[in-house]
């Protein structure tokens, strides 16, 4: 199904029309458990065609230089505003994404994002979920889309 090239695709195109970063990608993590080292995370469900979790995870840093590219303002914590922003990209990525597969007939219903944020936590799946990891390099460090999924 090309999760990867879609994630990618639709990533650069928010990133580059919405926010106004330029964004590259690294080859994707497809197997093994990744420590991302991030400290704010937004979350959005998939279900339909296949069930699906995605999720933009960022350092601190990085998750403030998004939001305020996004907002038009200095951030200087992570906060509200920041979780908002990556709610709404990770939204933005999820909206994109069920555009790209119902062009193959393949319907897709989004939930509503969450954001969490913190010094340590995990975020878990079902163990037979697959998962692709994609790592993307802006000016101010690295960010992660992570899709965790299911095919029906």
């Amino acid at each position: 199904m090309e999760f990867s090239k879609k994630i990618v695709e639709t990533t650069e195109e928010i990133f580059n029309t919405m926010i106004f970063m330029e964004v590259t990608a690294a080859d994707p993590f497809e197997r093994g458990k990744q420590a991302l080292g991030c400290h704010v995370s937004a979350m959005i469900g998939l279900t339909g065609g296949f069930s699906a979790m995605l999720g933009i995870h960022c350092p601190e840093a990085v998750g403030m230089a998004i939001a305020g590219a996004m907002l038009g303002m200095e951030i200087e914590e992570i906060d509200a505003d920041v979780k908002d922003a990556l709610g709404e990209i990770a939204n933005m990525v999820a909206g994109g994404l069920k555009e790209r597969f119902a062009a193959e007939d393949i319907n897709l219903e989004l939930a509503i994002p969450t954001a969490i944020s913190g010094k340590s936590y995990t975020i878990a799946s079902p163990k037979r979920s697959n998962r692709v990891i994609i790592p993307f390099t802006i000016e101010q460090g690295q960010f992660f889309i992570e899709m965790k999924y299911n095919l029906n």
